[in-house]
Parts: structure tokens; sequence; C-alpha cells
């Protein structure tokens, strides 16, 4: 599975979610997952921080004969590499507009290391511009999130008209495989009824839940995503079960 994880906003566990996965999923095989994010959560979530431009994932961008291997990261965890960020990928997304190339940039990045993973595992900014579509275009499968704030669900329908126009302008042939609760309230009315509107569509809503916990940002911290630094939490088994959810979404839609 070549996943990309999008949220039309931040502040909805869009990070806590791709790297969990990416963790899951390297239970099942080796993973690569890849920052597109110039804020470089995703590899923060693993305490991976690139110390300039040229040690990340904007270098590759800037200059297409660059080795991608030699800036991976190995074995940040058991059957997980990565690719890092940094703020500097910014700048060389802006040039690469200008260009015409930003479309392809994380495809063409990607392309010499897809044989060498099972999975791959992108977690983009909290935006639909021109570097989440390039982590898009990049992939076979999209995951968007939602949480129990109802400006979120607004955000999922605007992941799956992105998406859709996308697919329409040939940008790109990915397929929403599922909408997550990344944060999920079970007491909270609000979360209920985001639930039952997003159900009432046809966008893919998945069945497991992540439920609102300390441990995500306490993991964070600690630099060590919640399936590994507390495995037999109840927020940890959810991650692993939308892994799970996830990965039979996409080799459905991929059959």
């Amino acid at each position: 599975m070549r996943l990309a994880v999008c949220s039309s906003k931040g502040g909805v566990g869009k990070t806590a979610v791709a790297a969990n996965l990416a963790v899951a999923l390297a239970r099942r095989g080796r993973v690569l997952a890849v920052d597109v994010d110039p804020q470089d959560s995703l590899g923060r979530a693993f305490g991976v921080v690139a110390k300039s431009g040229d040690d990340s994932l904007a270098a590759l961008l800037e200059d297409p004969s660059a080795d991608a291997r030699a800036v991976v990261r190995h074995d940040v965890t058991p059957g997980l590499d990565l690719l890092p960020s940094h703020p500097s990928l910014d700048t060389a997304a802006t040039h690469l507009a200008t260009t015409g190339g930003l479309v392809t940039s994380v495809r063409r990045v990607l392309r010499p290391l897809m044989g060498e993973y099972e999975h791959v595992v992108l977690d983009t900014r909290g935006d639909l511009g021109g570097l989440t579509l390039a982590a898009v275009c990049a992939v076979d499968a999209v995951l968007t999130v939602f949480t129990s704030d109802p400006g979120s669900a607004v955000g999922v329908a605007r992941v799956a008209a992105f998406l859709e126009q996308q697919r329409t302008y040939e940008n790109t042939s990915a397929v929403l495989v599922g909408v997550a609760c990344a944060v999920w309230d079970q007491h909270g009315r609000a979360a209920r009824e985001v639930a039952g509107a997003l159900d009432g569509t046809d966008l893919p809503l998945l069945r497991t839940r992540v439920p609102l916990s300390r441990r995500v940002p306490t993991s964070t911290l600690a630099k060590r995503p919640v399936v590994l630094s507390h495995p037999t939490s109840p927020v940890a088994t959810a991650y692993l079960a939308l892994a799970d959810e996830a990965l039979t979404a996409a080799e459905r839609v991929q059959r």
C-alpha cells in the first residue's frame, strides 16, 4: 500500500495517525514513512530532525540527481525507515511550482525506493496546496481524518472533492480508501453528530475510532508513537485496528 494521510486543516490528529499506521504496518513488512510537511512533524514523532535541507526531502526535490537512499534514515524503529522533512521544503516547493515540476516531484523522488518497501506512508501538511497534491500524486490510496469538531467533517468533504478534481485533471489516480475518526470523544454529543453526518454520506467511513487519549500527546513529547510506547493501551489497539482496516480497504479498491 502506498498511502497518503491528508487533511484540509491542521490539528486533527493526522500526523499521529500517519506515525502509528506506519509502525503498525511495519509488523507486516518493511515500511517507508515520508514527511511531506515543512513543519517536519512526522520526523519529530520519531525523534528524527534533519539538521539542514540537505539532509531532507527538500534536497531531493531540488536536485533530481540526488540519491534518495543517502537521505533516508534506516531502522528508525524495527522495519521502518523514514525520509525526513525540513522547513526549507516550503522554499523548494515554491521554486518547483514556478517551473512546473511540483506535481510530479514527490513521485519522482520515491520511484527508485518503492521496490524496497511493502508499504509507504506519507504525512502531508494540513492543507490542500501544492505539496499535498505532490504527495497524493505519488500514492495509490488516501486516508483522511476527522475529530469531534463539526468543522472537521467539512474538511473530510473538501479532501474528497479535492481528490475527485485532481483525478479529473489526470494529476492522480489515487483513491480515498478511508475516513477515520482520529480523536473520538465517546461521551461527546458533537462527536456523535459528526459521525452520524458522515455516516449518511457515500464516503468510505471506517469503523475504527481512535479514542481521545492523553497518551497521544505524551508519546509525541517522548518521540515514540503510542503503538510503541504504550502498545497495550486502548488507543494503541485502535491504531492497530485502523491499520488493518485501511489495508483491507486499499486492497479491495486496487483489485
